[in-house]
Formats: structure tokens, sequence, C-alpha cells
């Protein structure tokens, strides 16, 4: 993960940094992941404002919380997921 983000441009490594975090897989392991997904369409949003949330603590897959209107900003509470930098050694 160190050598792949400084192998980027200075300025996409922050943005590339900016969309991942630590997160226990379903053998307890904590994991460094990447948004690249659906995700970083999503803007942050505190517990009473999202509308979205991840199927399971281990998703990928989200899901609707509350009718969505048109047109309505997509939320999720990103600090739904643990970020442990030094338990994966950074």
């Amino acid at each position: 993960w160190k050598r792949y983000i400084f192998s980027l441009p200075r300025d996409l490594a922050c943005d590339t940094t900016s969309w991942n975090w630590t997160q226990r897989n379903q053998k307890g392991k904590l994991e460094i992941r990447s948004s690249i997904n659906i995700a970083i369409l999503m803007n942050s949003g505190k517990s009473g404002e999202r509308n979205v949330q991840p199927k399971t603590k281990r998703s990928k897959q989200f899901i609707a919380i509350r009718d969505i209107a048109k047109d309505e900003e997509i939320l999720y509470d990103y600090a739904v997921y643990e970020t442990n930098w030094k338990e994966v050694g950074l």
C-alpha cells in the first residue's frame, strides 16, 4: 500500500489516501480498504442525516435506511468504519 501511494503524483496520492480506511475482515484481521465502489459518490452525513448504510458491518453493498427523494444527496456516516492505521503498520 505504501509503495503504491508513494508511486502516485503528490496531489493524486493525497486524494487517494482520503478514500482509504481500515476495516476488519470476517476473520477479524484488520485490512486497508479503498473506496473504489459506489461509496465515492456519497458524502458523509452524521447519524441523523444519513439515508444509506452498509448492508452489514463488513459489506461493500449499501442499502437505503429511509425513502430517498429524487435529487436528494446520498449520505452515509463514514464513522461506521474503524480506522486503525497503527494496527496495519502505518
